[in-house]
């Protein structure tokens, strides 16, 4: 379960940091989408690949301080996280906690369209 507990840490570290208007430094929040990474990647699990792709999505939206493709990611990997916990049932309670971060993924993703419409550019 630390896991998800480090997961959402970075989820909220991303979001503050991103919220902010990008003014705050989204090093903490890049730190542990590479650490996600690093430990899905070393899964070699296929079913996990559509997620290491979008994170490597939202890494890449992160680096431009793009916040209509981080919503988008937040919230396609909200739905991935979904799918691949509707599968889960255990008494450890690990597929009720996916889905609960799912949930937060695709909140995060609805907040950060929020801030992407607030930061972007006027229309003539």
């Amino acid at each position: 379960m630390s896991f998800i507990s480090d997961i959402e840490a970075g989820i909220k570290s991303l979001f503050t940091a991103t919220s902010a208007g990008f003014r705050n430094d989204a090093t903490e929040g890049q730190n542990h989408l590479s650490g996600w990474l690093q430990q899905l990647r070393g899964t070699n699990d296929a079913s996990l690949r559509p997620i290491v792709a979008e994170l490597e999505t939202l890494q890449q939206h992160l680096q431009v301080n793009n916040a209509a493709g981080m919503a988008a990611s937040f919230q396609t990997l909200g739905t991935l996280t979904a799918a691949a916990a509707s599968h889960i049932h255990t008494f450890e309670g690990t597929g009720d906690k996916l889905r609960e971060l799912s949930q937060k993924l695709i909140t995060a993703g609805g907040n950060m369209r929020h801030i992407a419409q607030a930061h972007a550019p006027a229309a003539h």
